[in-house]
């Protein structure tokens, strides 16, 4: 090979080297800035997430006292007052279960932010899907269908009161990894919240079924006209607390009249 084109390719390569060089230092430059700004972003999320632990835990302390002050004197006024009309007496029963049931709800709250403010447990910051790895302390394995069972127990009482029927359709072997408690908390308010909506002398139906994952789905009938948003479900951001921690989600179809809670399987990857 003649000497000046040797020289040519030689240059050639390496004004190509310098070029490769350049832009692979300029692209280090850029992976750092954004290691950089991962890492910040990172320490911003674990504060934010501290600082919510602390909110929940702190809400549940302003607020359980008043709702208790408020049980305790429902249930004193209708032991006490008994010349109270059948309706009103009704009515702070009614106000007494809910007022209990919120004092449950954050239970649960405070349960669940002193688990995400423990060093031993490990979170996934809030997962929607499953896949993305999530435990607790004090897991154990939950069946979910005697769970979905001993929930639509309780709510039958009421459900006859309204005069809708319960259609209850369950698999077997439908176990999850959690926390049994606040799954039955999520899983009664669900449950409560869909009663709420839907029509009397109609079917309420509980199906809780084994797909990818595992789904309890409630449907109900209602002759309402405008459209419920999600925010009308009162227990929705609990829920979707709850089953975040036992890496699943919730999804709403309030037009419809239908809610589903989907989980993932015990020992699921």
């Amino acid at each position: 090979m003649p000497l000046p084109i040797a020289a040519g390719i030689f240059t050639i390569l390496i004004i190509f080297s310098g070029i490769v060089l350049y832009r692979l230092e300029k692209r280090t430059k850029a992976m750092k800035r954004l290691e950089k700004l991962l890492a910040d972003s990172s320490r911003e999320l674990a504060s934010l997430e501290t600082l919510k632990s602390h909110f929940l835990i702190r809400i549940g302390d302003v607020l359980s006292t008043p709702l208790r002050t408020i049980e305790a004197s429902s249930t004193k006024l209708t032991k006490v007052d008994a010349d109270i009309p059948e309706d009103v007496r009704n009515d702070i029963q009614i106000l007494s279960d809910e007022v209990r049931s919120l004092i449950r709800i954050l239970g649960v709250f405070e349960d669940i932010s002193a688990a995400e403010m423990d060093p031993d447990t490990k979170t996934g910051g809030g997962a929607d899907r499953p896949g993305e790895e999530k435990t607790m302390n004090g897991v154990e394995i939950v069946q979910m269908d005697d769970l979905v069972s001993e929930a639509a127990m309780d709510i039958s009482e009421d459900a006859a009161d309204k005069m809708v029927s319960l259609s209850v359709a369950i698999c077997d072997e439908a176990e999850v990894l959690g926390k049994r408690s606040q799954l039955f908390e999520t899983v009664l308010a669900i449950l409560r919240e869909s009663l709420k909506r839907a029509d009397p002398s109609t079917v309420m139906t509980v199906d809780l079924k084994i797909e990818n994952n595992i789904e309890l789905e409630i449907c109900w009938d209602s002759s309402r006209q405008q459209v419920l948003e999600e925010q009308d479900l009162l227990g929705a951001g609990f829920i979707r607390l709850v089953a975040s921690s036992h890496g699943g989600w919730l999804n709403t179809d309030m037009e419809h009249g239908s809610i589903s809670l989907i989980l993932p399987f015990a020992g699921e990857d």
